[in-house]
């Protein structure tokens, strides 16, 4: 009997990144590979940016990258799911994980992140734990459990993308994580946060940019119409239209499954959870 595949991808998905984000990512990278245990690991580099300057700085940075343009700005969902098809036509590949560029991961990420995963029957997604600005929401404190995982640093099992092929791709960007959480455990998958995980995100300085505010909200009422919640979807509408966003096709009103409507939580706004401070 062949060994179980253990094999993991990681997926980067580029756009005008600085030379600076991509050297602390490249380092932190290099570190994982050294870390005691960790299964074997490739990253692999797609770039939605308008041209291929970025070839050069990650070529210096790490030469030999699996380095991909492509082709225009796909968004996060479709960018992700053209990799995770890539990695997942590998048989040897039981995980992929999604790692935003503007990321540094502790040493021990990887290795953590994978033990998480096997330590469960029917593990969905497994988020790293962010430090030191944590998320506020719950997640169990001996099974991990979470109600959804953020796309920052995310494993996503050969199992689920079977179940599920990743992202829906009309999210371009913003929710398409709470989606795909709410579908896996819809399907029968749990979703977890590996607190041994650990991955630092550089937003905290980043400034409120009325283009980001315009983004979250046009995903928002897409999440909302898709899981039937009409309050939630006009409330991001009107958020979205006094922000100043041009206008677009309001998202059909959907009628989730019962499956689906039974994991859907809009009562906590956009943090999609109770928190836990």
């Amino acid at each position: 009997m062949n060994p179980p595949a253990r094999g993991v991808r990681l997926g980067v998905v580029l756009y005008r990144n600085s030379r600076r984000e991509l050297s602390r990512l490249v380092a932190s990278l290099g570190l994982n590979r050294r870390s005691p245990g960790v299964p074997p690991f490739e990253v692999m580099w797609l770039d939605n940016s308008p041209d291929e300057s970025l070839r050069a700085v990650l070529a210096e940075l790490e030469p030999g990258a699996d380095y991909r343009p492509s082709g225009g700005n796909l968004g996060f969902g479709v960018a992700h799911n053209q990799l995770m098809a890539r990695a997942f036509a590998e048989p040897g590949v039981a995980h992929y994980v999604c790692v935003n560029p503007d990321a540094v991961l502790h040493p021990d990420c990887i290795r953590e992140l994978v033990a998480e995963a096997e330590r469960h029957a029917r593990t969905g997604l497994v988020e790293a734990r962010m430090f030191p600005d944590e998320h506020p929401k719950p997640y169990h404190p001996v099974t991990h459990e979470t109600p959804w995982c953020s796309g920052c640093v995310l494993l996503i099992t050969r199992g689920l993308y079977q179940a599920e092929r990743g992202f829906d791709e009309r999210f371009f960007m913003y929710c398409e994580d709470v989606d795909l959480s709410w579908r896996a455990r819809a399907a029968g998958f749990s979703t977890h946060v590996a607190p041994a995980a650990l991955a630092h995100h550089y937003t905290v300085t980043r400034e409120v940019s009325p283009r980001r505010e315009q983004s979250v909200r046009r995903s928002g009422a897409l999440l909302g119409a898709k899981y039937g919640d009409a309050a939630f979807a006009t409330s991001c509408l009107k958020q979205y239209a006094e922000l100043g966003g041009p206008p677009f096709p309001a998202p059909t009103l959907e009628r989730p499954s019962r499956a689906l409507a039974r994991v859907a939580d809009f009562s906590h706004h956009f943090d999609f959870a109770r928190g836990r401070w």
